[in-house]
């Protein structure tokens, strides 16, 4: 991400541009519909197309083949989605759809966004996540993620994660 620069939202793909909405609400709704099995693999990619172009780009893929739009969707991913994840080790310690509730109170303590209503671009959102500062309940769970275990460990962290989610693990 270049501050001196406006955030790129066109993607090429064969010699044509195609304009990009990659909203943090619009990834989220993507990335969940691509991991549905129940839907067939043409409607997620239609879908996430739909999603991510803006209504004149998408119109343009009308008549493209389904390999095309994946190739288009892989494109999309590969050069907007993907390189804004900027630590990609984060997967085990943080899950965007499990997480929530401590991704959005995060956010609202820390930067004062609300993440229901306000508009925030995919790669802004990447870049204030990876900046989530220690006093807030998501780092601190982020950390007890990262812990090793071991046997003389289990009560310590049991301990920990009791404080943290206010429970007991048994429950």
């Amino acid at each position: 991400m270049k501050l001196g620069f406006s955030l790129e939202n066109k993607i090429s793909l064969g010699g044509k541009q195609y304009c990009l909405d990659v909203s943090f609400h619009n990834v989220m709704k993507a990335t969940a519909l691509l991991k549905d099995s129940d839907i067939s693999e043409r409607v997620r990619v239609s879908t996430v197309l739909r999603l991510l172009l803006t209504p004149v780009s998408h119109i343009r893929t009308r008549f493209f083949s389904f390999s095309q739009k994946t190739v288009l969707l892989k494109t999309l991913f590969d050069t907007l989605v993907t390189n804004s994840n900027t630590n990609k080790s984060s997967d085990s310690i943080l899950s965007l759809e499990n997480d929530g509730v401590l991704i959005y109170s995060a956010f609202m303590q820390v930067y004062g966004i609300d993440l229901y209503k306000d508009r925030l671009d995919w790669r802004s959102f990447c870049a204030l996540l990876s900046c989530i500062p220690e006093n807030t309940a998501l780092f601190s769970v982020m950390r007890a993620r990262q812990c090793e275990t071991s046997e003389s460990m289990n009560e310590g962290l049991e301990t920990l994660f009791n404080k943290l989610t206010g429970g007991n693990k048994n429950d």
